[in-house]
């Protein structure tokens, strides 16, 4: 089964964010004005709600204006609960994080990590960039794979500036709205960081794979998303999963299950939780909405 590139549109949001940020990116996406619903469900619990949004952590300029019901249900909310707190201490700590954890320590190198197929992919991939294969050298093959996923964000005319979280993060701040993040950047970069190295290169390989045409599925899936097509971005989003069990396990299932508890102590608060996550978090028979179905809440797709 081939592995759609959609890996920049599936990471935790500080990857895409400090890979990013690393890379200093920047553009913006022509994408068709949105139509149908959004990427949000209002949850019941009795008389209580809570929204749920379904974010791209990378978006282009034309995303913008989101629909009324996004911008709707942030008004209507007290609180802000996002991935992260998206806030500058955190953010400014974010990249030299990443890249200290994404390189090697002990000696070793990129080329000494993976096969020399995977090493001789990257150099050739790397030559119209502008970023030399020499760069990548001390890095281990996760942080080669974010490189790659944020190269592929900027040729799909998608920038983490304008991310859906960083949008309402902004927007939070200047209402005074607290904000509440579900876990740390550090977390989230150890998420990579722990995988063991033959799973790091799977998915580097996989990125490379389909480098030349990531362009137009990150388009697809934003388009998807804008929609509110959770069908078509469950099958993008997870559909090929299946092939890195150990990857699903560790970037979706565990962290929604971890989330859970976190997204249910909204219900005790007077007012509503906005909650901005990844869209591949949402879908599923692992996702958000399949959990809160199963405890019992009342999904409503705004």
């Amino acid at each position: 089964m081939r592995i759609h590139n959609t890996w920049a549109a599936r990471l935790p949001a500080i990857a895409v964010i400090a890979a990013t940020l690393a890379l200093c990116t920047g553009s913006a996406a022509q994408t068709p004005a949105a139509t149908g619903k959004s990427f949000l469900w209002k949850v019941h619990a009795g008389t209580k709600v809570l929204y749920l949004a379904g974010s791209v952590h990378a978006l282009g300029a034309d995303a913008y204006p989101l629909s009324p019901a996004l911008e709707s249900a942030f008004h209507t909310s007290g609180t802000l609960v996002e991935e992260i707190d998206l806030g500058q201490t955190e953010l400014l700590a974010a990249a030299p994080m990443l890249l200290a954890k994404g390189m090697y320590g002990d000696g070793r190198s990129f080329e000494s990590a993976v096969s020399k197929e995977t090493a001789a992919l990257v150099a050739t991939r790397l030559k119209d960039t502008g970023i030399p294969a020499e760069m990548m050298r001390p890095m281990k093959p996760w942080m080669v794979m974010l490189m790659l996923s944020a190269l592929q964000a900027q040729k799909a005319g998608l920038d983490a500036k304008l991310g859906l979280d960083q949008y309402f993060f902004d927007k939070a701040k200047t209402a005074g709205k607290p904000v509440i993040g579900l876990e740390t950047a550090e977390s989230q970069i150890d998420r990579f960081d722990q995988m063991p190295e033959a799973l790091q290169e799977q998915l580097l390989r996989s990125t490379l794979n389909e480098f030349d045409t990531a362009r137009d599925t990150l388009k697809t899936m934003v388009n998807a998303w804008r929609r509110g097509d959770a069908a078509t971005v469950q099958k993008m989003a997870l559909s090929d999963f299946d092939k890195y069990p150990g990857a699903y396990a560790s970037l979706i299932v565990e962290r929604n299950r971890n989330w859970m508890p976190q997204i249910e102590s909204c219900f005790a608060k007077t007012e509503p939780c906005f909650v901005v996550v990844g869209a591949a978090h949402l879908v599923g028979p692992d996702g958000l909405l399949t959990l809160l179905k199963q405890k019992g809440y009342r999904l409503e797709q705004m």
